[in-house]
């Protein structure tokens, strides 16, 4: 019996070491440790002699337990799930039965268990894992040299060992343990753990055998693996082959997004959480991601949200820009039509010397401006009004106005206006407003000329019947002007 003990003792020490000797934990458990049994608080019936109120007296006696040596209990466990574990304890050693007297004989009890995990209702990973276990046993504890009527510790007479009548015992037995425990994890790995059971004997009708069992031992998990070695354990981590990085349970993220290898569709490429890791497409290479481009296949600004401006008049004027999106004008003028108004707001400001019909030097760019705006009416005729202060005699005032007039013409066709869109009178004085005793620069701005659109010939005869004299000068018309008046 002896030599058996020192065998299982041996076993459990070696199995023992190889748990301690791994690095990583979780579903398997091995314990090493030491038992004793309590025969004398045994529950068989709560006699006058033994009342209920004694069995905390009795069962927590250390006197009443026959105590094995250390490596004397192994158990070996693993977790199913992390409400239940499924185990097999085993115990061994030389007890007796303090409540009968009889000697120490050799003990053994092994069985398979499962117990329910308390704090999986919480926090399975806590360091205090107490647990609820049952468990069906193999009992070898030889009472076959026992024999009855015979009286306990407690005076209780037994007058057969069960109730088949049986004056002798029993050496085998199916044994039923039920109880409670809870580990205590020092480390993720290492920890002590402590263990009580009620051992009860149900198929031999007897309650000579049962005892309470306490245990105490030391636990050693192992089991789980880090085959990629990123010290996220394979239980843990999505990526159990490729080392990764904690925040994304163990999965690489190689383009570095922030979405995981595993979960990227384009793991080389980066790209946002919203398009599964890749990069948001832009078709027409706009600068607007299709995922925002009302047209994906068309170019266009991000202020229209991908698609180009329209232009309704086709003027070359977008519409956003256009004060007149319905109708062809120029771009000087926010894409509206030129109008006599505007030509002659370009005008304006034509000036000429006192007694000259020669344009003076600053005027170009206004020229320029004019031409434009005619050229663009190409269905309209503009008459070119000439004018000249109040000062001076009235008949060469006219004559003087139509060659500032004629100077206009000679101007804007040679920037490419159509003869035929221009006629020319001069109107002297007529509509001066500065009187003539004024001073030379006072007079100025009626020294000028004014460009007005005349739709028809009727408005044109207007203008034929109301002024002095109504030409299309010549250009030696200009040349004969040589009285030096105003």
């Amino acid at each position: 019996m002896k030599n058996l003990k020192l065998g299982i003792s041996a076993l459990a020490l070696t199995v023992a070491s190889t748990a301690f000797a791994q690095t990583t934990s979780n579903p398997w458990l091995i314990g090493v440790g030491a038992h004793g049994e309590n025969h004398v608080a045994q529950a068989n019936n709560f006699s006058n002699t033994f009342a209920a109120r004694n069995l905390t007296k009795t069962l927590f006696n250390m006197n009443n337990f026959s105590i094995t040596p250390p490596l004397s209990k192994l158990t070996v466990a693993r977790n199913v799930n992390k409400y239940f574990v499924v185990d097999l304890q085993a115990s061994v050693g030389n007890v007796d039965n303090k409540k009968f007297a009889t000697d120490k004989e050799f003990f053994l009890m092994a069985g398979l268990g499962l117990q329910f995990k308390i704090n999986g209702l919480w926090n399975e990973d806590s360091w205090f894992d107490p647990y609820l276990r049952v468990g069906a046993n193999y009992l070898r504890h030889d009472y076959s040299g026992v024999t009855f009527p015979r009286t306990d510790i407690h005076g209780n007479i037994y007058t057969e060992y069960n109730g088949d009548g049986d004056t002798t015992g029993k050496a085998n037995h199916f044994a039923l343990a039920t109880g409670l425990g809870s580990n205590f994890w020092i480390t993720k790995n290492f920890g002590l753990g402590v263990q009580g059971d009620y051992v009860s004997t149900p198929g031999d009708k007897t309650v000579v055998p049962n005892f309470w069992q306490a245990s105490a031992s030391l636990l050693f998990r192992f089991g789980n693996r880090d085959k990629d070695k990123d010290g996220i354990l394979d239980k843990d981590d999505r990526c159990p082959e490729t080392p990764g990085l904690a925040e994304f349970q163990g999965c690489p993220d190689t383009d570095g997004d922030g979405v995981p290898d595993i979960d990227d569709a384009c793991p080389d490429v980066a790209g946002p959480v919203e398009n599964k890791g890749c990069p948001w497409p832009d078709t027409d290479g706009d600068g607007v991601l299709d995922k925002d481009d009302k047209c994906v296949d068309v170019a266009g600004p991000v202020e229209n949200q991908g698609c180009p401006w329209p232009d309704r008049d086709g003027d070359g004027v977008l519409d956003k820009d256009d004060k007149c999106p319905d109708v062809p004008g120029l771009p000087q003028y926010d894409g509206c039509p030129p109008t006599a108004e505007r030509a002659t707001k370009e005008l304006k400001d034509i000036l000429f010397d006192f007694n000259k019909a020669t344009i003076q030097a600053g005027s170009s760019a206004k020229l320029d401006a004019a031409a434009e705006i005619i050229k663009g009416a190409k269905a309209e005729n503009f008459l070119v009004v000439g004018h000249t202060d109040a000062k001076g005699n009235a008949a060469y005032n006219v004559k003087l106005s139509r060659e500032r007039a004629a100077s206009v013409v000679k101007a804007l066709e040679a920037r490419g206006v159509a003869a035929a869109q221009l006629k020319s009178i001069g109107i002297g004085a007529k509509e001066a407003t500065v009187p003539a005793t004024a001073s030379n620069e006072a007079r100025q701005v009626d020294r000028k000329v004014e460009v007005r659109l005349i739709s028809n010939d009727t408005e044109w005869s207007t203008y034929k019947k109301d002024d002095v004299t109504v030409t299309k000068p010549a250009k030696k018309a200009v040349k004969k002007t040589t009285k030096k008046r105003k």
